[in-house]
């Protein structure tokens, strides 16, 4: 199965994307969600996020994810120690996981909020960059309703520029349009990826 590094900024349409993606015949991860479950279920990384975050990021067992991230997106800092506990073992996931379906037919999509940040590339035969400009991606963030202004770009500030990014990635998709576009862009990269298999 061929893998794909799928990335993007806050508000980039990432995970539109992956939707799309979905829709064309991709099987697809998302990295973000299997960190999450690893910081539920595996002892060690409790111990480590209790320990490094309070206690009270778990309550009856249940990691408390607002209460966590609250503390961890407060300053680079607070993130490098949460990367720090997390990133290790899902790393060790993900190459379980794409060793077990390399010989299985098809694309395997997986979408890493911080696949360069984490040097998560290497793990992936390609990468994928969803982009746009930082206007657009607060807009889009906004309307959401997720986050207010200031939190949104405090996140943005502390995320790898999309320069940066775009120097990384093997293959970008500029996501400045409606959902109409970004649709045609993600299927002519599907296209374009099918035939080079």
């Amino acid at each position: 199965m061929l893998s794909i590094g799928v990335t993007g900024g806050l508000g980039s349409g990432k995970s539109a994307a992956m939707s799309i993606f979905y829709e064309l015949g991709a099987n697809t991860l998302n990295a973000d969600d299997i960190a999450k479950n690893l910081l539920r279920v595996k002892p060690g990384l409790i111990a480590q996020v209790k320990e490094a975050f309070g206690a009270d990021c778990y309550v009856d067992d249940e990691l408390q994810t607002g209460i966590l991230a609250a503390r961890a997106f407060c300053s680079p800092a607070e993130i490098r120690k949460l990367n720090a506990i997390s990133h290790p073992a899902l790393r060790e996931h993900l190459n379980k996981y794409i060793a077990a379906t390399k010989t299985v037919p098809g694309i395997l999509m997986v979408e890493a909020a911080v696949l360069f940040e984490a040097g998560f590339e290497d793990l992936f035969d390609t990468t994928l960059l969803i982009t746009a400009d930082e206007e657009i991606r607060l807009r889009r963030s906004l309307e959401r309703q997720l986050l207010d202004e200031h939190d949104i770009r405090q996140r943005m500030a502390m995320q790898m520029p999309e320069t940066d990014k775009r120097r990384h990635a093997t293959h970008i998709i500029e996501n400045n349009g409606d959902e109409s576009a970004l649709r045609d862009a993600c299927r002519a990269f599907w296209e374009k990826i099918n035939e080079q298999k």
